[in-house]
């Protein structure tokens, strides 16, 4: 078993007056915890990311006006929502040179952004893949 977690927090001095904001770069909680399985020539691995979120008002104010990049809440302001995914991968060894791995990552088909960057991650998706070493 594995798990990971990350979690920062801290504020820094406005320049325009508003006190202590929230910290631009500093994103909310996240990680993840696999569970690995193996036997013989076999492994298994199931794995959950996942990723805490930040309110409109958690948002540093130099993100709060970036609508583009964030969800929006029945407001109309801008938040990051939390999201979870959850991936199978295994691998099979075939001899000593060869290994046929595969998987599928986001077996839910979560739509998620991680935090800041404005890009959708991918949907459901497969893997199939054959290494050589010699």
């Amino acid at each position: 078993a594995t798990a990971r977690y990350n979690w920062q927090d801290g504020v820094e001095q406005d320049d325009d007056n508003l006190g202590d904001v929230p910290l631009r770069h500093a994103p909310p909680p996240f990680g993840q915890v696999g569970l690995t399985w193996q036997r013989k020539a076999l492994r298994l691995e199931l794995l959950t990311r996942f990723s805490s979120g930040f309110a409109f008002e958690d948002l540093a104010p130099s993100e709060q006006g970036k609508t583009p990049i964030y969800a929006l809440d029945d407001d109309g302001n801008p938040y990051a929502p939390s999201w979870y995914t959850l991936d199978l991968r295994g691998s099979y060894r075939i001899g000593r040179h060869l290994q046929l791995s595969g998987g599928v990552e986001n077996i839910t088909d979560q739509r998620y952004r991680p935090y800041s960057s404005g890009i959708t991650a991918p949907g459901r998706n497969f893997i199939l893949a054959l290494r050589a070493r010699f």
